[in-house]
């Protein structure tokens, strides 16, 4: 037998009896624990109870004594009358209304000597007590003696469970009738908070009359003999319910010294083990029982051995772990010493190579600074070309402005002459207009001139001024050739990932290419639309020219390919590698109007526009 093997029997033996000790002390334990922790619960219980009751057994006693009860038991002299009417009854009927709204309780009720109500605090309701006979009930017959009584009992007109008070009235040290107090026993629900445990109230025969289970309402814990059972009929105490047993215990004594015991609803079906407690209630005469299934014990205890067995698992994969790793340490110790020799070897293998790899990248990184200096290079000389294929538009756009500057400062020195003061200070705001517009032209287009510098350029453009920018450019070569713009409203908000400078040089280079296949156009137009789609800007630059050809259309792009007779063929070339180098695409098609359509696509700024 192998070693592995040896090891894995050898753990689960100890295992499992390990898990088997294990689970038997816990099992204990937590059941122990159970019991005391309902032990306490019950007890709570009942003090609770004890103190709710307590609020209300001195209350008819108290009240008995008041002089006006007295006027409807004389007036009434044991006689079965209709008391409804009367003023008397009738003044006690809202006495004791009021008395039983200050109170909180459930009914207080007037009764006579022979145990017929007079008044009720309830006398307006359908369910009203006026009229109803219990001479029957014990706590009428403690009172009619001259006791206080109290007792639990169904309701016999509102089938309601309620603890009821009573006290004589006395007149002349002799009773001649009984005050009653009705207490409402819904309050335990309000009192009780556990909601694992179940509880249950009996009376001194270990009848259940309140419990948190409904199905156990009316049972006893103990079989009832027929003697009682008749009694306990007769009484109305539970109503006319059929008493049956829950269990099978000898007395109720031997049923609360056992700490576990089987509860079953009806014969013949399936017992269902409880840990129970019990609490005694002496003033009330009750029993309080508190109920948690045994199966929590064992989910404990199946949760207990399932940590056990998962501890003990990692255990034994830690000790066969740290074996297996002793004996892995010896022969990698062995195979270290081996190898030392050949990453010696190879290190130095591997330091030449690294080297020679350094000089590589070195002269990589020389050779990319002086592409990226040629590519700026050759954008910058694109750009001056295109300036200097608008020069005749930059001398009319300026020219404009110095002839009306002159004629105005020759006006203006005939106007002193005359002393016309107010019409020369006109004349020289409006040179000074025309000043400012030429400096506006010049910046236009020097800022366009300038050459790119990497520090200073920025990946955020608003594309719509981008787009004015460079109509602005091209606004005296578009006005000399009389061309029609077809502008529609552009998204102000809509910020691109381009420079700037560089989205100007492709829109203008766009328009100049526009204009050339605009020669001779009858009615030359130009379009420029700009939206968004999908998380990208499309700006579409069509006319109405004769358009390409697929030919044209497939080498348009590439370089030094040009239809102009003094062109370079790198102006398309250098846009699409612009709006490449920015995660775009710029794209050749046909207008829906005729002539040529170019699209550039650019992603839009996320954190502006979302």
């Amino acid at each position: 037998m192998s070693s592995k093997k040896q090891f894995f029997y050898f753990a689960l033996l100890i295992g499992s009896i390990g898990a088997m000790l294990i689970g038997w002390i816990t099992f204990l334990q937590i059941q122990q624990h159970l019991s005391e922790n309902i032990t306490a619960d019950v007890a709570q219980l009942g003090n609770k109870i004890d103190s709710q009751l307590e609020r209300y057994s001195q209350l008819p006693a108290v009240l008995a004594s008041d002089p006006r009860l007295l006027a409807p038991l004389l007036a009434n002299t044991g006689k079965h009358a209709d008391t409804s009417n009367n003023d008397a009854h009738q003044s006690v009927n809202q006495l004791l209304a009021q008395w039983n709204q200050t109170l909180g309780a459930d009914t207080l009720y007037l009764i006579d000597m022979t145990g017929t109500t007079l008044a009720s605090s309830n006398w307006q309701q359908a369910d009203s007590f006026v009229g109803q006979n219990f001479s029957y009930r014990p706590y009428f017959q403690q009172a009619a003696n001259g006791q206080n009584g109290q007792y639990f009992a169904l309701g016999a007109r509102s089938d309601k469970r309620g603890y009821y008070f009573s006290a004589p009235v006395l007149l002349a040290h002799r009773p001649v009738g009984v005050l009653t107090i009705k207490v409402d026993l819904s309050l335990l629900a309000d009192i009780w908070q556990y909601e694992d445990i179940e509880y249950a109230i009996t009376d001194k025969l270990g009848i259940i009359f309140y419990s948190s289970e409904p199905e156990w309402l009316y049972h006893s814990l103990l079989p009832l003999g027929e003697g009682i059972r008749q009694q306990v009929k007769q009484s109305r105490q539970y109503g006319k319910v059929d008493i049956n047993a829950l269990t099978e215990a000898d007395s109720l004594a031997a049923f609360n010294q056992e700490s576990v015991q089987p509860l079953r609803i009806q014969p013949g079906t399936p017992a269902k083990t409880y840990i129970t407690a019990q609490h005694d209630m002496d003033k009330a005469g009750w029993y309080i029982y508190g109920f948690t299934p045994q199966t929590k014990a064992f989910e404990y205890m199946g949760q207990v051995l399932l940590l056990f067995v998962l501890i003990y698992t990692l255990l034994c994969i830690a000790i066969h772990s740290w074996w297996q790793t002793y004996r892995a340490r010896i022969a990698l110790a062995n195979l270290n010493s081996r190898l030392e020799k050949r990453v010696s070897q190879r290190t130095r293998r591997l330091q030449e190579t690294n080297q020679q790899l350094k000089i590589t990248l070195s002269q990589y990184e020389h050779s990319q600074a002086e592409l990226k200096q040629t590519q700026d290079e050759l954008l910058q000389a694109a750009k001056l070309a295109m300036l200097g294929e608008l020069s005749a538009s930059i001398n009319h756009e300026i020219n404009q402005p110095l002839a009306a500057i002159r004629t105005y400062a020759e006006n203006s020195r005939k106007l002193l002459a005359k002393q016309r003061y107010d019409t020369v200070g006109r004349n020289l705001d409006e040179i000074i207009q025309l000043n400012t517009l030429i400096a506006e032209i010049i910046a236009r287009f020097k800022v366009f001139a300038r050459k790119r510098n990497l520090q200073q350029t920025t990946l955020r453009t608003h594309a719509a001024d981008s787009i004015r920018s460079a109509l602005s450019l091209m606004r005296s070569a578009l006005i000399k050739q009389g061309v029609i713009l077809r502008l529609e409203d552009f998204p102000e908000d809509m910020v691109i990932n381009i420079d700037a400078v560089q989205f100007e040089q492709v829109l203008v280079n766009l328009i100049q290419n526009s204009l050339q296949a605009l020669n001779d156009q009858p009615e030359p137009q130009i379009g420029i639309t700009l939206e968004a789609h999908a998380g990208r800007a499309l700006c579409r630059v069509w006319d109405n020219g004769p358009g390409l050809s697929p030919e044209q259309k497939q080498q348009v792009f590439t370089p030094f390919y040009t239809t102009k007779e003094d062109g370079l063929g790198l102006g398309m070339t250098i846009s699409k590698r612009i709006i490449d180098a920015y995660q775009g695409t710029l794209t050749i098609g046909d207008h829906l109007g005729g002539g040529a359509e170019f699209t550039v696509t650019l992603p839009i700024d996320s954190e502006i526009n979302p």
